[in-house]
């Protein structure tokens, strides 16, 4: 008997523990939700769906396809006072936020609406629902056209309004919904007084809420009512101070020129606030404040350390830190980048030391392995990553920075799998914005061209997810513009502009190219110091990663201004923009081309010195440097500039290209020609490479060579003009002189921007004694590009042949409005000149009766047997590695004697800057035309006329 009792009380104590497991296992996921842990809840919430499988739940609740219910005959208030029933309650939450990040907006809607049915005074589904209804109308469109939210055509009514009217009615204590509705109508709807009203309630229920008052200031500054907002902000601060509220009022105080309160400030409220991520936010405000407005880096670092002091393994300002000793270090001209990754790595490791403690994510690991990537150092950086998610396997940031790397090595497959996987966990704009990038670049059902609808449909989707998230709209709206869809591509960058992204620089940027590439110049300038305006209010708070990103605005700025002639007001943007951003290999360049035009040497050399050291796989800095030298006869230090320039950036082909050009014009053919072929090797599409062959080989007689390698550059691309001037004098020289007149206007035809096609073909009527067909067709080319001197000495020429002296006068005249002998005063008719050359020159597809033509002429095929094979956009390995035996060995010469230091370089902002590549690719070319490409000329007195 005593056995039998001693089973029975054992079995009783089992069978209630099993039926209170379910319960405690929601009081441990509801603790672990408050401690912020997402692996311990994804961990016990799968364990839940197991558990309640073989359970006791009551047969009155019941689960089909996560559409959770109640059957019609259990009393409602019964279950929502019952603690189980509560607990199903928070379960079906939980799967509404999940199915709502999954994108499943509607079922997570119903399921919203289904716990609203069984408690209706439940504040945090009213808000979660009205919050869900207003993700679902901002739209792109939607926000752009019905500014007025009376977006449900049923009723002429807000859905989203709808809801945070019947929560603020169910629930009237709520002080977040009146919050979010009224942040809902300020930001959406721009309904400024019914915002102030929906404030002035939620002050009612709790009159010196933070949240309420940093919200409601942040609106009225925007509105200018700055006096009202620092008001609400001190009255935030009297009960319950945070850091959004200190860091708003003390940029405020810097907005004002009060940089003493703003110190004050924060040293005041620092041991104030409650948490360490508060902490963390003053003493990193405080720091930018020291730095960028006291311009004391010294202290600024004391201050980064005492944060690190609290707490020890914070990455964020561990992060802070490491980019202000590059900065540091970049103005003193050292390697920013050494020091930052030595702080880096040197915090790593004490964080391993520490295991961790505290942090929830693997900032360092992301950045650390952004510095190696920029460094070109890919098998560190995979291996950093790889560590960081060991360690944070749901950090969705390392996921993103994996795609990265993958894409750069090539690993599309690898790429997209980390990018899904990221999404899978956390859907986020960045994630998105890099899958609809591969699917213009390597579509995932590749039909030879890129899937434009898969790819806005993925720039939409990140748009809803996150409206301010500025690199969306500016690939979203770069899409468009490429597709020549420009007043889409307009709209979408200004709506970017209209959400206030928290990257605006991207934004203005973007919108800022489109204006350029339709020669409204004077608008793009307008833009561009708009953007800059909007960087530094928002830069006045802390420093990021967008205060570098201010850089390419100013770069963009700058050569604007050189581009319209304007050389005195680009120095002083180059010169201003390293004093207040950084001084890196860019601006650095922009400020050295500037000097070159204002005649000073010496100054551009220390620029050029400066840019190099600061980047030194900067390959224009390289390039432009070596030319100049060139042009200066200082022939020694142009190669040693050009080799070093080659060590450093192999795959950039203008540097082979201009090196051989350097070698032909000495004489040194053999080299030259082996420039060449190692350029073609390295960078096969680089079509100058074989305009320089061709070259070479027709000063030496092999025209039959010389047309193969020139067709060859033709069959890769049509739109380069040198290679058709080059085509046509191959014939001429051939004596098919009635092939030049047609391969000469077959150029204009895919390259009507080239001036050289049109001189030529001008100089080819003159000389058949055709004078009035010669100056249409040079007046033509003035048209398209009025900047190109040469021309006007061509029609000049011309002129004076027929003794036209009026014709002269007035072409002397046109051409001093706009190459004034002054650099120090800028000429408008230089940037009108510049704007016309910018419309003219616009990019078009060739028609296809135009191409199939062309596919037939006799220039892209050679009959000799004896030629040699070269690499071509389809077949990269038929270059013979004997023939390539005459490159000079000091270009792999790691201890050749170079006055150049090669330390490290500093951050070069590369992924915001390359946008700005092919502009400045551009301006270097034109400004030393006839250094960066080879002349087609075969001998010496032709070589100086062109």
């Amino acid at each position: 008997m005593h056995k039998f009792l001693s089973k029975w009380i054992f079995l009783t104590f089992l069978f209630a523990t099993l039926l209170s497991l379910p319960n405690k296992i929601d009081s441990l996921l509801s603790y672990t939700r408050q401690r912020n842990s997402r692996t311990m809840a994804s961990l016990f919430s799968r364990r839940w769906k197991t558990i309640r499988q073989w359970s006791v739940i009551p047969s009155s609740v019941t689960s089909d396809n996560d559409s959770i219910h109640l059957d019609n005959n259990d009393s409602k208030g019964e279950f929502i006072k019952n603690k189980e029933g509560k607990n199903k309650i928070l379960f079906m939450f939980q799967t509404a936020k999940a199915k709502e990040n999954a994108g499943h907006w509607r079922e997570a809607a119903n399921l919203f609406r289904e716990i609203l049915s069984l408690d209706h005074t439940d504040a945090h589904t009213h808000l979660a629902l009205a919050r869900l209804e207003a993700k679902q109308e901002r739209s792109l469109w939607k926000t752009i056209s019905h500014r007025n939210c009376e977006v449900n055509d049923n009723n002429n009514r807000s859905q989203a309004r709808d809801a945070f009217e019947i929560g603020s009615q169910q629930c009237p204590e709520s002080v977040h919904i009146w919050q979010a509705w009224a942040r809902y109508e300020a930001e959406s709807c721009q309904d400024i007084v019914l915002a102030r009203e929906l404030f002035n309630k939620a002050l009612e229920v709790e009159d010196s809420n933070p949240y309420v008052c940093h919200s409601f200031g942040l609106m009225e500054k925007r509105r200018g009512n700055v006096k009202e907002a620092k008001r609400l902000w001190e009255q935030g601060l009297e009960k319950q101070p945070t850091a959004a509220l200190v860091c708003s009022l003390g940029e405020l105080f810097i907005e004002e020129k009060k940089l003493k309160e703003a110190r004050n400030l924060y040293r005041n409220y620092l041991k104030q606030v409650k948490g360490e991520r508060q902490i963390t936010e003053i003493y990193l405000a405080s720091a930018w404040l020291e730095e960028r407005y006291f311009r004391n880096s010294r202290r600024a670092k004391e201050i980064m350390e005492l944060a690190l002091v609290e707490s020890p393994s914070n990455g964020r300002v561990q992060v802070a830190l490491a980019r202000l000793e590059g900065r540091c270090n970049r103005r003193q001209n050292k390697s920013g980048k050494t020091a930052a990754r030595q702080r880096l790595y040197k915090a790593l490791k004490g964080n391993e030391r520490r295991e961790w403690e505290g942090e929830t994510d693997g900032r360092l690991f992301n950045v650390l392995a952004k510095v190696e990537i920029k460094s070109r150092k890919f098998k560190e950086a995979k291996q950093i990553l790889n560590r960081g998610m060991e360690r944070f396997p749901h950090d969705t940031s390392l996921l993103n920075a994996a795609g990265q790397l993958e894409i750069l090595l090539g690993n599309v497959t690898a790429a997209r799998t980390f990018y899904n996987s990221s999404i899978a966990l956390q859907p986020s704009a960045p994630a998105l914005v890099a899958l609809a990038m591969m699917e213009l670049r390597n579509p995932e059902e590749k039909e030879g061209s890129s899937n434009y609808n898969s790819a806005k449909a993925y720039f939409e989707r990140a748009l809803l997810l996150d409206p301010r998230h500025g690199p969306a709209y500016n690939a979203y709206g770069n899409m468009e513009f490429q597709q020549g869809n420009l007043t889409l591509a307009r709209d979408i960058y200004r709506k970017g502009v209209q959400v206030e992204c928290s990257d605006p620089a991207s934004v203005y940027h973007g919108l800022a190219k489109i204006e350029l590439s339709m020669g409204n110049i004077d608008l793009a300038r307008e833009i561009l110091l708009m953007g800059l305006k909007r960087v530094e209010a928002q830069d006045r708070m802390m420093d990021s990663s967008r205060h570098e990103r201010a850089v390419f605005l100013v770069h963009t700025l700058g050569i604007l201004e050189l581009n319209s002639n304007r050389v005195v007001e680009a120095s002083r943007v180059f010169n201003e923009g390293m004093v207040n951003y950084d001084r890196c290999s860019q601006l650095l360049m922009g400020a050295a081309l500037c000097a070159i035009k204002l005649g000073s040497m010496e100054k551009a050399r220390s620029l050029f010195d400066g840019a190099t050291k600061a980047d030194k796989n900067h390959a224009q800095a390289w390039q432009a440097w070596g030319v100049m030298e060139s042009r200066a006869d200082n022939m020694t230090a142009a190669k040693i500039l050009f080799e070093s320039g080659i060590r450093n950036c192999n795959r950039h082909g203008a540097l082979w290209n201009a090196y051989g050009v350097l070698e032909g014009r000495l004489g040194n053919l053999d080299k030259a020609r082996a420039l060449f072929k190692r350029g073609m090797l390295m960078c096969p599409n680089h079509i100058p490479l074989y305009q320089g062959l061709a070259g070479i080989e027709m000063r030496e007689g092999n025209l039959v060579k010389a047309k193969k390698f020139i067709g060859e550059a033709l069959t890769q691309d049509k739109t380069q003009g040198s290679s058709w001037l080059v085509a046509a004098q191959i014939e001429k020289l051939q004596g098919n002189t009635a092939l030049v007149d047609l391969i000469l206007r077959r150029g204009i035809q895919y390259a009507p921007a080239e001036a050289t096609l049109y001189r030529e073909l001008g100089e080819s009527f003159v000389q058949k004694g055709k004078i009035n067909e010669a100056r249409k067709i040079l007046e033509k080319g003035l048209e398209f590009n009025p900047l190109h001197a040469p021309l006007y000495h061509s029609l000049a020429e011309l002129e004076a042949r027929i003794f036209n002296l009026e014709g002269l006068a007035k072409l002397n005249e046109r051409a001093s409005k706009i190459f004034n002998t002054n650099a120090l005063i800028s000429s408008q008719f230089s940037a009108e000149a510049w704007s016309s050359k910018l419309r003219m020159g616009t990019p078009q597809k060739c028609p296809k009766e135009v191409d199939a033509l062309a596919g037939k002429d006799d220039l892209h095929t050679s009959n000799d047997d004896n030629s040699e094979n070269f690499p071509t956009s389809n077949n990269n390995n038929n270059v013979n590695p004997n023939e390539i035996t005459m490159l000079p060995q000091s270009l792999y010469n790691d201890n050749i004697n170079v006055n150049i230091d090669e330390t490290p370089s500093t951050d070069n902002n590369g992924d915001s800057l390359l946008a700005n590549i092919e502009m400045e690719n551009e301006l270097v070319q034109e400004m030393f035309q006839e250094d960066t490409f080879s002349s087609p000329s075969i001998d010496d007195e032709s070589s100086e006329k062109q």
